[in-house]
């Protein structure tokens, strides 16, 4: 029946719904047609829509035009003698009634002239069905230039003037292989235990599992899609293909065995020194390459001479170390090592090798001084792995008792370095904690070095994390995060409001910038109490905080560029808790909720001190400077006293010991707003600090080590 618009079926009469029936003219004329159709060396031939009725249907079989697919196929539609034309061609390809579907509209012309042959290079679909007919149709007209003729606009065009619709039936030969699709669910049918070793499997959308033992040539995992290969089963395949973007990456979890070859192409930046070029931190995804090889295949790899920009950390020397093709001409590249890279067009690298199916254990992390313990390691897995599982079972080994306890990606920009997660992160159900293939990031080793494991528990696919078993959905967490934003570069700080939490530090819940200063562009907070002076990248206050607490918020940014501080709609406080932010060198205080703050500063800013982010239930108003929010502090190394703030009048700092004895004193420098003072000449204790002027005192204890 029509209704499956098989070339090789009559029309069915009965049909109700016509939508793929041919377009009968009711008043053909002399005035446009179709002299003849060829394709492949058959020709049809026909003629104007009187002679031909207004409709030609030329779908038996034995009329069928022939194309083999794997070459290209040029349709040729000579036109007729008179008057200018417009042409139409479909071709039903999944034979479903209708020609809206994949490469079904092959072409659409017009200001045709009489007498032309019109050259159709015929589109094939993804799947094509080999060994079937399938209904072409083309639709002729006279040129809408004529009064009272209209454009041809669909398959089923009703308001012919001149012309006719012509049906012809091409017969696809079969290429003794088939393309099988999987779109959350196979398609032409399910072809797993029953393909054979010259059948193609495209995976586009959602996750396709291998349940039993299956043949196929190649497999091919598009960016976001997935593949899992149960226990006890054998794929068989010339070559796997898992593919990537920028920010979607294809996934395959194995249990069983991939008999072929498994190639993992990974996107990697753009060099630095090119336009808008960058670095990656990157992870084998796959073991068992050899590096010259790996070079060979990656011709956009970065060289000079024998180096390439292919360095793993070396925390012994604390620096990236490149590959020569000379020393590492027997270096073997195995599933987890990783490296900072780059490539010369901003595409992928792609890695060859074998899957890990089992557990990744004891991945070294050292504490040497050279690199400040800081270590460069990652996903061994071509899949997402699971964060919250990866982050609970391994941050024992990390440097605990700082606010290290965390890992730290790169974000791809130099001027503001870092993607921090910890568990404040975990915490917060808005984050999608998933590490991607091929995905490396720093971490700081606890003294005397870690050991680092990676389990197959961890193992995920797709991009969500709805699935993450363990999280105490119970806890209540808010999100604030602050932009700093210019013409040309952007960064953000996170404080978040956690149940359980204090405001000091918390292992694990806070985080400090990246070699413990923050960016020469960033924004950051200090901690609001136990204040040591180290940059946060993320900061963790009890959760009832935000009815009331000031928090200092620190600036790093060159003079004399406008910048605009902003809360991200990522935020989750509750609604009527209002952020101010307080600059108090201009002393005003702007409600964020409602507006951003721009301004430009005609010194470089650099540090705490200016400005703080007040969290209330209540409205507030700006008051007239005052100590409250001077941060006090004393820093190890360098042996010194850190004075915070913004100073109006001249004002001098009393430094007393447990005894009340005055044992250092000194005026501070008013037109900054950060003064530090070298007490290497004190002994470790406890220490008074009194800061004041004409008008205002503040008193703090300190240590000083």
């Amino acid at each position: 029946a029509i209704v499956n618009s098989k070339g090789s079926e009559p029309l069915d009469p009965t049909y109700a719904a016509p939508v793929a029936a041919c377009n009968v003219n009711p008043s053909p004329s002399v005035f446009s047609g179709i002299l003849s159709v060829e394709l492949n060396g058959n020709t049809e031939t026909s003629s104007h829509s009187q002679n031909d009725g207004g409709n030609i249907d030329e779908t038996s079989c034995s009329n069928s035009f022939i194309i083999d697919s794997s070459v290209s196929s040029t349709l040729s539609v000579e036109m007729y003698t008179n008057n200018f034309q417009q042409l139409g061609v479909w071709i039903d390809w999944n034979n479903d009634g209708d020609f809206n579907d994949d490469a079904e509209n092959q072409h659409f012309s017009q200001d045709i002239s009489a007498n032309t042959i019109v050259a159709i290079v015929l589109s094939y679909p993804v799947v094509i069905p080999y060994g079937d007919n399938v209904r072409m149709r083309l639709i002729t007209d006279a040129d809408d230039r004529y009064t009272g003729v209209g454009l041809i606009n669909s398959s089923c065009y009703p308001n012919l003037t001149y012309g006719q619709s012509e049906d012809y039936s091409i017969y696809v030969e079969s290429s003794g292989s088939t393309t099988y699709t999987y779109n959350n669910g196979w398609s032409p049918s399910n072809p797993i235990g029953s393909s054979s070793s010259i059948d193609t499997f495209i995976v586009q959308t959602g996750t396709a599992n291998i349940s039993a033992n299956t043949n196929c040539n190649t497999l091919t995992v598009n960016p976001g899609a997935a593949v899992t290969i149960d226990s006890g089963v054998t794929l068989t395949a010339t070559t796997v293909d898992l593919n990537s973007t920028s920010q979607t990456f294809s996934s395959l979890i194995s249990d069983g065995t991939i008999d072929g070859t498994v190639n993992y192409n990974r996107h990697v930046a753009l060099v630095g020194s090119a336009p808008l070029g960058t670095n990656d931190l990157i992870s084998a995804p796959l073991s068992g390459q050899l590096f010259p090889v790996f070079d060979v295949n990656n011709p956009n790899l970065p060289a000079s001479g024998t180096i390439r920009a292919f360095a793993p950390y070396n925390t012994s020397a604390g620096e990236f170390q490149n590959y020569d093709l000379i020393s590492n001409v027997l270096t073997v590249i195995n599933a987890g090592n990783s490296f900072r890279a780059a490539t010369t067009d901003g595409g992928t690298l792609t890695f060859t090798g074998t899957v890990s199916t089992n557990d990744v254990l004891d991945v070294p992390i050292s504490d040497a001084a050279a690199g400040s313990a800081w270590n460069l390691i990652g996903n061994p897995y071509p899949s997402y792995i699971d964060f919250d599982t990866f982050f609970n079972a391994n941050y024992g080994e990390f440097q605990s008792g700082t606010a290290y306890q965390a890992i730290y990606g790169y974000d791809g920009d130099t001027s503001n370095g870092w993607t921090v997660w910890n568990l404040a992160t975990i915490a917060n159900t808005a984050v999608t904690e998933l590490i991607a293939p091929g995905q490396a990031f720093f971490v700081k080793s606890k003294p005397s070095g870690g050991l680092v494991d990676f389990t197959r528990s961890m193992r995920r696919t797709g991009s969500s994390d709805d699935f993450i078993s363990g999280r105490n959905t119970n806890t209540n967490v808010a999100l604030c995060q602050l932009n700093l934003n210019s013409l040309s570069n952007n960064a953000s700080t996170q404080i978040y409001f956690i149940e359980g939490t204090t405001r000091g530090l918390d292992n694990g819940y806070d985080a400090g910038s990246y070699l413990g200063s923050a960016a020469d562009y960033s924004i950051f907070s200090n901690l609001v109490e136990d204040n040591t002076g180290l940059d946060m990248a993320i900061q963790t206050l009890p959760y009832s905080d935000f009815n009331d607490v000031i928090v200092p918020l620190g600036i790093n940014a060159e003079a004399n560029e406008e910048l605009t501080i902003s809360i991200d709609d990522v935020s989750t406080l509750p609604s009527d808790i209002n952020v101010y932010l307080e600059d108090t060198f201009k002393n005003t205080l702007t409600l964020l909720n409602n507006s951003n703050y721009t301004f430009t500063s005609v010194t470089e800013l650099n540090g705490t001190g200016r400005f703080y982010l007040r969290y209330s239930n209540v409205v507030l108003s700006v008051k007239d400077n005052n100590f409250s929010n001077l941060q006090i502090y004393a820093t190890a190394s360098p042996k010194e006293l850190v004075v915070n703030g913004l100073f109006t009048d001249e004002t001098h700092t009393n430094v007393y010991d447990i005894q009340g004895r005055l044992v250092l004193k000194t005026n501070l420098n008013i037109s900054s707003t950060s003064n530090t003072i070298d007490v290497s000449t004190l002994t470790t204790g406890i220490y008074i600090v009194k800061v004041s002027n004409n008008n205002q005192t503040k008193t703090q204890k300190v240590i000083i080590r």
